[in-house]
Parts: structure tokens; C-alpha cells; sequence
């Protein structure tokens, strides 16, 4: 698997600076903090964004990889892939909707999907499916959550293996989403009248997202 854009363009080495910069995606109702070094793309920054010149890049080019491939955000440097998925659904609310076991349940499956070896659940003002795992020589970090009938991966990509300077940057952008669209529905009746019903439909949609992503993995192969 190559990088996206880093089989295009060539980086130049950036220092490391720890000061972030705001990104507002109103495209996937978010918006969040990322490193102030990265370059950064969205569905909503590509009109006159001077980093697609600087990169030999096309605002057509970049817009139709993210249609093709779900993507909302994609910001890099010449060590991280960073990536903001999301797809709607009907009738699956918010992950906090759930009972545990119905969460754990959907992380058992995720993590028999991607092969990783364990998962954690991480509460901060949202709920997150939070695991790590190998594929095709990239180590991954991802979180997955449920907002709104939309899921969202949040996913990192490096060539060496996840650490936990690695652990807590992306920790750190996590606690910084915010999700224009979510309403907090509690324990309700909603539960109730979806139980088995929403855990086959998110599966649903986890298949997709993953043969999504198998799919883009193999056209960068042949690039």
C-alpha cells in the first residue's frame, strides 16, 4: 500500500511543532484540532488552497478520491497518513446509544475484520471503538464511533509500528472533534426497538467501509 499522496508528491522534511491547527469539516458535521505541520485537505478547504499547487495537485483530482473512497478529511506529513471517513445509514443513532454489550459486541467483529489482537472503548464527551493493527506494512490506530446515523473512522497510518507518543497525539486530536450533529438520546426506547436490528445494519456498513478501503489499497498498488 502506498500513501495517497505521498506517491504523487514529494514532502519536504518538516520540523516537528506542536501547536494545532483548527479544521472545520461542516461536509461530515465536525470539526477538529490537527497538527499545525500537516498538510491538510478537505471536501470543504480545496477552492484556492495553495498547498494542492504547492503539491502539483488538482482540486478535481483530490475531491474525486475522497467520492470514491468515503473520505472527508486526509492530512499527512512524511511520517503519518491521517484519515476522516464517514458513511449514513438509516436508524442506528448515536454508539452511546447502546448497551455495552451491544458495543462490545460490534468491536469484536471490528476487530476480527482488521485482525487486530484486542479493543478498547474510549469515553470522552463521545463514545469511541479504539484498536490498533498491521496491514500490508502500515501499523493503524483507529477510532470508530456512531453520530446521527453516520459512522466515522478516524484513522492513522505509519510505516513504524504505533507508540505512545503516537497513542497520545492521536488522543489528543480525538478529544478535540466536535460533532455539529450530535443530540444525546440517553437510554431510551430507542434501544429497545433497534436491539439486533442497528447491530446488523452497523456490521452492514463495517463490510462496506472495509472492502471500501481493501479497494483503494489495491488501486494504490497500482499506481
Amino acid at each position: 500500500m502506498k500513501k495517497v499522496f505521498l506517491s504523487f508528491v514529494m514532502l519536504l522534511v518538516m520540523p516537528l511543532v506542536v501547536n494545532a491547527q483548527s479544521v472545520d469539516t461542516a461536509s461530515a458535521y465536525l470539526d477538529l484540532e490537527l497538527p499545525d505541520s500537516w498538510y491538510v485537505f478537505t471536501r470543504d478547504n480545496l477552492d484556492n488552497n495553495s498547498d494542492l499547487e504547492e503539491l502539483e495537485l488538482t482540486k478535481d483530482y483530490v475531491m474525486d478520491y475522497f467520492l470514491e473512497y468515503d473520505l472527508y478529511v486526509n492530512a499527512f506529513d512524511e511520517d503519518y497518513d491521517f484519515y476522516v471517513y464517514m458513511n449514513t445509514t438509516e436508524d442506528i443513532g448515536n454508539l452511546d446509544d447502546y448497551y455495552n454489550f451491544e458495543v462490545d459486541d460490534l468491536a469484536v467483529e471490528l476487530m476480527n475484520m482488521y485482525g487486530a489482537d484486542s479493543y478498547e472503548i474510549y469515553d470522552n464527551d463521545y463514545k469511541f471503538i479504539r484498536m490498533d493493527y498491521e496491514s500490508d506494512g502500515y501499523y493503524i490506530l483507529d477510532y470508530y464511533t456512531i453520530i446521527d446515523d453516520k459512522s466515522y473512522i478516524f484513522s492513522v497510518q505509519k510505516l513504524t509500528e504505533i507508540n505512545n507518543d503516537d497513542q497520545v497525539m492521536m488522543e489528543e486530536i480525538v478529544d478535540s472533534i466536535h460533532f455539529d450533529n450530535y443530540v444525546d438520546n440517553g437510554l431510551n426506547e430507542i434501544i429497545i426497538v433497534s436491539i439486533g436490528v442497528s447491530i446488523v445494519l452497523i456490521l452492514m456498513l463495517i463490510v462496506y467501509i472495509v472492502s471500501k478501503r481493501q479497494d483503494k489499497k489495491v488501486s494504490q498498488e497500482t499506481v
